[in-house]
């Protein structure tokens, strides 16, 4: 089984307690998240009993609900988490699997053994093994080994790895949607919950001014997403150091130092660092920040002054890159993106440090992914196969699921953006006062759309020949004709927009990713 949060634990068990469906909204309300996050968590849930014969049943219009092929696969889950259950303080054991996790990464390498951890956590040497064993699964993946020999028990692999495991631990225990009152920092309430229950107020407080001064001196801010990011790596950077136990960063880092305004950053924010902890750092810290640095988004803000993307935020290789996935993804869906340059300044701010990031191998968490999956499914997916084809070639790595939410919803914008101004043919044969109603209401659902004509369906083919229309509306049926048409009402409900809207992206998509489906197959 896979690893999952505490909230997600406790989801599980409340899924196991109902005998009936339950609606997505209850679910929420009683955990205190949002509808989305109980989602995100229903198919972490899903993956973690993928070997179980146990699956979450979605039922529309009654919820969800915890369903096998044979009861006694249900009796038994329940056992295995009742089962868990047992430590002095009442934590279950997935919680305490975190906790042993989290230890073995922040005191690598120095070594522990069974019995200290069956002592400190009060339960047997038996689920200590499970625990470990389970841990293992866990971390291998992420380039570490768990190493159970006679002398002890400790995690091996190099600092970077490390780093990246105790992250994403750590985000495992943010709860992004945690409800609050008071925004201490930048950080959202939940992340700011989280690294103050890890790391203490003290150090917290320290990193924020650490990246407030970071970020006057090189004149913009970083994303939210990469702001937390590396708030966390040097909240570990720092932890680690302190304890003594910082390993070789993996890879030789080069002795020439660059003359970038963000190595200049980074050696004064290690200077900082030494300070605070009252502690010296390797040499290698200042390249591993540095590395953070111009491998973080920045934020821009959208205003009449285009100065904010100064020169710095660009390179020629992010503009290459930028121009082939526009160019690649325009192929896929038909149409030219090319002119958009809303579309291409965005991309090429995000893709500059997105090829850092490939380079150094350093890992973000998209907290939208699964938002992102479930609502732009067909972008989404156009995406991974434009982004597959670019990157293949231009850096020969592959770009992680969390990197193509992002760049998804670059392109969702600029598709909708497509619609803003179409010219549009409306055919109604029902009265002038029934075609004046229809314009008013298309108008007022698409105010930069143009209506070109008002006609009866016998001088459509004429019209629709002279005018050339992006779009045809009717609310009569018409012979078929090369532009398209979407059928409404003369009232124009909900479900008509919603098809107008459909005709012109979703089907469009649609039959875009479907046929380049077809193709790979």
């Amino acid at each position: 089984m896979k690893m999952i949060t505490s909230r997600q634990h406790r989801l599980l068990r409340q899924l196991l307690q109902q005998r009936e469906y339950v609606t997505l909204l209850n679910l929420a309300e009683q955990f205190g998240v949002s509808k989305k996050t109980v989602q995100r968590d229903l198919n972490v849930i899903n993956d973690y009993l993928v070997d179980s014969h146990i699956q979450v049943d979605k039922k529309a219009g009654a919820g969800v609900m915890l369903i096998a092929d044979n009861t006694a696969d249900l009796l038994l889950l329940e056992q295995q988490l009742n089962g868990e259950n047992d430590d002095a303080d009442g934590v279950t054991g997935h919680a305490r699997r975190i906790k042993i996790a989290s230890w073995l990464l922040s005191e690598t390498p120095k070594e522990t053994s069974i019995n200290k951890l069956s002592e400190r956590y009060s339960i047997s040497n038996a689920s200590i093994v499970n625990d470990l064993r389970i841990i293992e699964d866990w971390i291998t993946p992420l380039g570490l080994q768990l190493i159970r020999s006679q002398s002890g028990t400790h995690i091996k692999g190099n600092e970077n790895n490390v780093r990246q495991a105790m992250v994403a631990l750590i985000n495992g225990l943010m709860n992004h949607q945690d409800p609050g009152t008071v925004n201490h920092s930048r950080l959202d309430p939940g992340s700011y919950k989280a690294l103050i229950q890890y790391f203490g107020d003290q150090d917290v407080a320290f990193v924020e001014v650490l990246l407030k001064e970071m970020e006057e001196s090189l004149a913009y801010p970083l994303g939210e997403p990469y702001y937390i990011n590396i708030f966390t790596h040097i909240l570990i950077m720092m932890h680690r150091r302190v304890k003594g136990n910082l390993l070789v960063h993996s890879g030789d880092v080069s002795r020439e130092k660059p003359t970038d305004p963000a190595f200049a950053a980074a050696g004064k924010m290690v200077e900082k660092i030494e300070q605070h902890i009252a502690l010296p750092l390797p040499e290698d810290e200042v390249w591993f920040i540095y590395q953070y640095i111009i491998s973080s988004g920045v934020m821009v803000v959208e205003n009449h002054n285009h100065s904010l993307l100064n020169a710095a935020l660009f390179s020629d290789e992010a503009r290459d890159v930028t121009l082939q996935l526009v160019t690649r993804f325009s192929q896929l869906i038909n149409v030219d993106l090319g002119t958009d340059k809303q579309l291409f300044d965005g991309l090429v701010v995000h893709i500059r440090p997105l090829i850092n990031r490939l380079h150094y191998q350093i890992i973000i968490r998209n907290p939208l992914l699964e938002d992102i999956k479930n609502e732009l499914v067909d972008v989404y997916q156009l995406t991974r196969v434009a982004a597959e084809d670019v990157f293949s070639r231009t850096t020969q790595r592959l770009v992680s699921d969390d990197e193509l939410g992002y760049l998804a919803v670059h392109f969702q914008a600029a598709i909708e953006r497509q619609i803003t101004h179409k010219r549009v043919l409306l055919v109604c044969s029902t009265g002038v006062g029934t075609s004046h109603l229809l314009k008013s209401r298309i108008l007022r659902a698409f105010p930069d759309w143009e209506i070109v004509a008002a006609v009866p369906s016998k001088n459509l083919p004429r019209v629709n020949q002279e005018m050339s229309p992006d779009l045809v509306i009717s609310t009569v049926h018409l012979p078929e004709i090369d532009t398209p048409v979407v059928y409404v009402t003369a009232f124009l409900n909900d479900a008509d927009l919603q098809r107008v809207t459909d005709t012109l992206i979703t089907e469009k998509l649609h039959q875009a990713s479907s046929a380049h489906t077809i193709i790979q197959s």
